[in-house]
């Protein structure tokens, strides 16, 4: 016999010694004293049973399980009826402390598992509802009320996948994991309805009545009878109206079910049935009609503002039945009939004439019924020839009678009726039966949507924006709590959960992080170098400035540990810091552990007064890699060139010129070549004047040496990148797993595809190169190259702009120029072209981290302009902008200096094209700050993922000024 017992937090404890595990099944109740295989349970744990583990649906063997409710034991199938479930499954699998996937759903014939296919191929479940109430001991429901209350529920499915360390979101609704319900009714049978059925049937009796009373009194019996005045000897008939549409009407009513207007109730007189759709119940957030599902974790289907819905829609569903009978009686006006009877008794004179109310319409009028004797019978024959003659005239005396009974003056007669004669005998009894039945299920069951049950560690207490670590979650499609207030049990229908170890199995004070700053002294205003060593590889910390009292300084900094568990960022000091000893603060986001390292804020002159000091973090780097040069005591204002040398003193690379602050201070990017040696090198730091400088030396590790986290943060460059309509355009990209297919695609600014995709394999060393072409027909302007890797990892996008004609604009003099040589991250900058045609057509592009620049008309100077927010994902370094015709597709360009927050100007770039270095547009060890942030200016649009490419475009172009002329 199976008990019930507590009720456990989560359905993943099957493991709790293990990394991981998973389970999942299409039954699972608290009822259960343990899972029960016939429910298509399955489990796995990562080290003892790492499956994939399977488990099938035996509804024979799952009905017969005994269950207690309240003080007695049942069988589950007394209460839960499986027998019209399909082809139900489920699988779990714990591969490793990071990975789990559970689901559980319809049997593929593959073998497989899944959550799509037919509603009907999941089938039903139903749960007797008003037994468990009885079971309970809850009182309400009679059987003169309702005899019959079942909850139908299409069969559930759900899946949970962890990868990485991350419990995913699938589907992008609903919070994490997925589900799907595939219907959900609450059906009651009443005797009260199948006693409304018969109130529907005394109705039609009335509307009978009514209509003989209408064409009794509006029909004018002289001119009918006058029209047989011109046969000698007939006596004036008798006239009655006979109406007998009532078995007809009924029909109309109680024939098949009606559905309300807004879906929730559908009632069948004829059986006494009433059915509450569910899924009526909710507003889907993002306004789509999922209906039950997309919806919110934890979503309550029945709460206090569910029987006030459900009165109404019996209101507008009695309106709908009045409707279906008003619109039944012009139907059925062929059974109602005028009859004319001539008799007399003392000749045997004996003729009938029945007219149809339809016979105006259709023009079908019956001949008269001769059953006369005698003296009579000659009479007779004169007065039937006469009779089926006079049909043209008959229609006309009663097509007036007949557009009364039809028109809405007639409508609303029988309206009046149907809705005095309805209220008392449908609406309000049936009302008054759904009231207790709702007030019993509240006090019986809840059902949720969408169950969620998660377990999260690893709180960040120093960043506002931290998030904890999701590490477990059981998912219920549909969850049904019995006696909710107390829940002394529940079934959860569709399950899938997992647990993972976000650390890789470790427990919180296993990994030892530490945290160093260099250098440890810096003025307001300029930055410091954070290293940390021996947090959470491959997962993130956060990294916080806090003042002598320890109040957070600036925004905390989101970083990525690398596969050694460490990290490399600069944190600023704001420039109206106060001076004193302050600390940084590197916080583990797995774990929360934290390590700090304590930084002295000093005064700039006391930073002028040193000797000039230069430091290279981190101090080894691969070819490739980006590393962060910070120098102090320089003299303020003069440039200083920064060079990295190998062992023999011989330039390696091109320098770079950067200009100290009022503070004496400066921090510049540097990339090592890709083709500098390993061994070691110095980066020396040298001012213009000559006065001293100083070095710091810089290991260049072997590339192959480079871990395989190398193969991250993908990057694609084009080339060329100003095309015209049918060119090819060469795509390499770097940073993409190893391995993996690739596909490259052109999309419009609308996120709609241009043209076929491409294929490639990405080589080991993580790159590809591919050729695509831009199809015929391609219209002008910036159009995307998307290359998306078929492992669902993490694609890289870049602009090209589409011209008519390269080579256009017979020389003529285009210019470009930037509103701000220098500029930091966060800020705005404009970028200006002139000598275009007026109304001529212009397209940005911005190189390096890639911006594409909606179309421009150039005004009646030949001026274009565009302002956009320089973000942080546009290093440190030399930036290019290009402004292309897309009639001739001539160009300008120009260049400007993305500086850190520590520079307030110098270097060597002008308001025309520079000889600068671009700055690198791989991965960044050193950017100011990790987390990607999408500042759009007025017409600026970094290109995102590829299901984001629309929405952006269409940011960008929205949120252009007034004064700038979108094309």
């Amino acid at each position: 016999m199976v008990t019930a017992t507590g009720l456990p937090a989560v359905a993943v404890d099957n493991y709790p010694d293990e990394p991981s595990e998973a389970a999942a099944s299409v039954l699972d109740s608290t009822l259960f004293q343990e899972a029960l295989l016939a429910a298509a349970y399955s489990d796995a744990g990562s080290e003892s049973n790492a499956g994939p583990n399977e488990g099938n649906l035996n509804v024979e063997l799952l009905g017969s399980q005994l269950v207690s409710i309240g003080d007695v034991e049942v069988r589950l199938d007394e209460i839960l009826d499986f027998g019209q479930l399909g082809a139900l499954a489920s699988k779990s699998e714990a591969s490793s402390p990071v990975d789990a996937h559970a689901v559980s759903g319809l049997l593929g014939a593959d073998g497989g598992v899944t959550l799509d296919g037919e509603t009907e191929d999941f089938g039903k479940a139903s749960v007797d509802v008003l037994s468990i109430a009885r079971l309970l001991g809850v009182d309400g429901l009679t059987d003169e009320i309702v005899d019959e209350l079942l909850l139908e529920v299409g069969a559930g499915a759900a899946e949970v996948r962890a990868e990485d360390g991350v419990i995913l979101d699938q589907d992008g609704v609903g919070g994490l994991g997925q589900y799907r319900v595939a219907d959900l009714d609450l059906s009651l049978h009443s005797p009260v309805i199948e006693n409304a059925a018969s109130s529907v049937h005394d109705i039609g009796g009335s509307i009978d009545t009514a209509v003989e009373d209408l064409v009794n009194t509006n029909l004018d019996d002289s001119l009918l009878t006058g029209l047989f005045d011109a046969v000698p000897g007939v006596p004036t008939p008798s006239i009655t109206v006979d109406s007998n549409m009532q078995d007809t009407l009924f029909e109309s009513v109680v024939a098949e079910p009606i559905t309300s207007a807004n879906q929730l109730i559908t009632i069948d007189l004829s059986t006494g049935e009433l059915q509450v759709h569910l899924d009526q119940l909710v507003d889907n957030p993002d306004g789509s009609e999922e209906g039950l599902n997309g919806l919110p974790p934890n979503t309550e289907l029945i709460d206090d503002t569910t029987y006030p819905l459900i009165a109404e829609t019996v209101h507008e569903l009695m309106e709908e039945i009045t409707n279906v009978l008003i619109g039944a009686i012009e139907d059925s006006l062929d059974a109602v009939t005028v009859n004319l009877a001539f008799t007399d008794e003392a000749t045997g004179l004996d003729v009938s004439w029945s007219i149809p109310l339809t016979s105006v319409v259709d023009g079908s009028f019956p001949e008269a019924e001769n059953n006369s004797t005698g003296l009579g019978a000659p009479l007779a024959t004169v007065l039937v020839n006469t009779i089926n003659t006079l049909g043209p005239a008959v229609s006309e005396l009663l097509a007036p009678v007949y557009d009364l009974v039809i028109s809405d003056e007639g409508d609303k007669i029988f309206e009046l009726l149907i809705n005095d004669l309805k209220t008392d005998a449908i609406t309000v009894p049936i009302r008054e039966l759904l009231s207790p039945v709702f007030e019993v299920l509240a006090e019986v069951l809840s059902i949720t949507i969408n169950r969620q049950v998660t377990e999260t560690a690893g709180v960040t207490p120093t960043s506002a924006e931290a998030a904890e670590v999701v590490t477990s979650l059981d998912l219920s499609a549909l969850s049904i709590a019995l006696l909710p207030a107390n829940e002394v049990a529940r079934i959860n229908l569709g399950n899938a959960a997992v647990r993972i170890s976000p650390d890789g199995g470790g427990n919180p004070g296993e990994i030892d992080p530490s945290l160093t700053v260099n250098p440890g002294s810096v003025a307001p205003g300029q930055s410091t170098i954070a290293t940390g060593e021996g947090y959470t590889p491959d997962s993130t910390a956060t990294v916080q400035l806090t003042d002598p009292d320890g109040n957070p300084v600036g925004d905390a900094i989101p970083v990525d540990t690398d596969a050694e568990g460490g990290f490399t960022v600069p944190v600023p000091v704001p420039s109206d810091a106060e001076l004193g000893d302050y600390t940084v603060i590197g916080t583990d986001d797995t774990t929360g552990e934290a390590a700090e390292a304590p930084l002295a804020v000093i005064s700039g002159a006391d930073v002028c007064a040193m000797d000039p000091t230069l430091t290279v973090e981190p101090s080894a780097a691969y070819p490739g890699d980006t590393v962060s040069v910070v120098g102090q005591g320089f003299p303020a204002g003069v440039p200083v060139v920064v060079q990295l040398h190998d062992a023999e003193g011989n330039p390696v690379g091109d320098p770079i010129t950067v200009t100290p602050d009022e503070a004496c201070g400066f921090i510049t990017d540097l990339t090592v070549p890709e083709d500098a040696e390993p061994g070691d090198h110095v980066v020396e730091a040298e001012p213009e004047d000559g006065t001293p400088g100083a070095e710091a030396p810089l290991e260049i590790l072997p590339p192959g040496t480079n871990p395989p986290a190398e193969c991250s943060d993908p990057t694609i460059t084009a080339d060329p990148t100003i095309v015209e309509a049918g060119d090819e355009v060469i795509v390499t990209g770097t940073g993409f797993p190893a391995g993996a297919t690739v596909t490259v695609q052109l999309f419009d600014t609308e996120g709609k595809k241009i043209g076929g995709p491409v294929t490639v394999v990405v080589d080991e060393d993580c790159g590809f190169t591919t050729p695509i072409t831009v199809p015929e027909g391609t219209p002008p302007g910036v159009i995307i190259v998307d290359a998306q890797p078929d492992d669902g990892s993490e694609g890289a996008q870049t602009p090209i702009a589409v011209v008519d004609n390269i080579g256009g604009g017979d020389g003529r003099d285009l210019k470009a120029w930037f509103e701000e040589p220098f500029v930091q991250q966060g800020d705005e900058q404009t970028f200006y072209a002139s000598g275009f045609d007026a109304g001529e057509v212009v397209v940005g592009l911005i190189a390096s981290e890639p911006i594409g620049l909606p179309a421009q008309a150039a005004d009646a100077d030949g001026n274009v302009e565009w302002t956009f927010t320089v973000t942080e994902k546009q290093d440190i370094g030399v930036h290019q902008g290009i402004a292309v015709s897309t009639a001739n597709g001539d160009s300008a360009s120009a260049e400007f200096e993305v500086v850190a927050a520590s520079v307030s100007g110098g270097g060597d770039g002008d308001n025309g094209a520079g000889d600068g270095d671009l700055a690198a547009t791989g991965a960044n060890v050193t950017a100011l700050i990790a987390a990607m942030v999408l500042l759009l200016g007025a017409g600026a649009v970094m290109i995102k993922r590829r299901r984001e490419i629309s929405q952006a475009f269409a940011t960008a172009m929205g949120r252009m000024s007034d004064d700038k002329r979108s094309v």
